[in-house]
């Protein structure tokens, strides 16, 4: 992948589920049950219960207890949290001012938890510190990480939800050396999120290309794709398609002369008369589409120019050699209007108007039977 994303949600997700539980203090009563003769921290380890079975050992063959290991089984996506796209996360939770931070990926983290305790007591201690709380869930509030320096950071508020299980595990055959221990094993679904970098490379679109094709009149479409009949619904298709396409170069439809509404109209010539004083009347409305992000606007003729012109290569329309305009000899009005001073030309015969943007390029030459005739 060409954008580096890390922004540390999954390691921030588990330290906060694993802060959550890890301030457990158990108690050893005497034996009337009346009187706690000792507080004992119980640690949290992250690790998997196997590993910690292994690791709480010391050389003398004692296991340090009690002990709660957490290890992460699983990363899934969720499809009950999906939202459009094109919607910001601050109005997915409910924030009123808008962020860059495109909407986040929805994912569960199965966490297990394991218990293990030397007596019954503590292990009745432990389970009784989480399970009143934990009904069925808790919530862990962290910020956005992918954050707008113009906006207040993000509260995001993550449902735990527990299983609702715990497994005993006892033990029923032991031998004199061996030292009792009870196991309880339970699981959590953390729902969390990850993000995309907020400065993520990207391209803009500029050609859609789209096929419509028909279908008969008596069919009836939704009733097929409820019940799945794909078969019933592609026989139902016609051969006819319609292909259009949707794209973001400049074009040009109409031409009006000295912007006084009298429409130049294709298959007409307009001329140029050769003079110099009046220059007001070779400026001309060029009417059309996508001229806001117009880039250059070039004269183009195999005879009236020779001099001073410029070779262009464009990635989606080729290349072209023309004169470029200076930029005060055009002026944007619109997105669909544009007006054009033409400099003076020296030489006579066909000229075309061209326009470019970042998608590309059109120019008068694309009107049937319509140029500029120098003379």
């Amino acid at each position: 992948m060409k954008n580096y994303t890390y922004n540390f949600e999954i390691k921030d997700l588990l330290t906060q589920f694993t802060a959550a539980f890890d301030d457990t203090v158990i108690k050893r009563f005497n034996k009337n049950g009346t009187e706690a003769k000792q507080e004992v921290a119980v640690r949290y380890v992250f690790a998997p219960k196997q590993r910690v079975m292994h690791d709480i050992v010391n050389k003398n063959q004692n296991i340090e207890l009690p002990v709660v290991s957490i290890d992460l089984k699983s990363v899934s996506y969720d499809n009950d949290r999906v939202f459009n796209k094109l919607s910001d996360f601050n109005n997915i939770m409910g924030h009123a001012q808008s962020s860059a931070v495109r909407t986040p990926v929805p994912i569960n983290l199965e966490v297990n938890m394991s218990i293990l305790c030397r007596y019954m007591q503590d292990m009745e201690q432990i389970l009784s510190n989480f399970i009143p709380y934990a009904n069925p869930y808790i919530v862990l509030a962290w910020k956005e990480p992918v954050e707008n320096p113009n906006t207040e950071p993000i509260e995001i508020r993550t449902e735990v939800l527990w299983s609702t299980q715990i497994n005993m595990n006892n033990p029923t055959e032991t031998t004199y050396s061996e030292k009792f221990r009870c196991v309880a094993d339970t699981s959590f679904t953390i729902k969390g999120w990850m993000f995309r970098n907020k400065n993520e490379e990207s391209a803009p679109i500029y050609f859609i290309d789209s096929n419509f094709v028909s279908v008969n009149s008596a069919f009836n479409l939704q009733q097929s794709l409820s019940t799945l009949d794909y078969e019933n619904f592609f026989n139902s298709l016609s051969s006819d398609t319609v292909s259009s396409t949707l794209s973001g170069y400049p074009t040009i439809t109409n031409v009006y002369f000295n912007a006084s509404g009298s429409t130049i109209e294709a298959a007409e010539p307009v001329t140029i008369t050769k003079t110099q004083t009046y220059l007001d009347q070779y400026t001309y409305q060029i009417v059309g589409k996508n001229f806001d992000r117009a880039e250059f606007v070039m004269l183009s003729s195999n005879s009236t120019m020779n001099d001073n012109l410029t070779a262009i290569t464009t990635k989606h329309t080729g290349d072209l050699t023309g004169y470029l305009l200076p930029e005060s000899a055009w002026t944007v009005v619109s997105d669909n209007v544009m007006n054009v001073t033409f400099p003076y030309l020296s030489g006579s015969g066909r000229v075309d108007l061209i326009v470019k943007n970042p998608a590309g390029f059109k120019s008068t030459a694309d009107i049937p039977g319509f140029y500029f005739n120098a003379q």
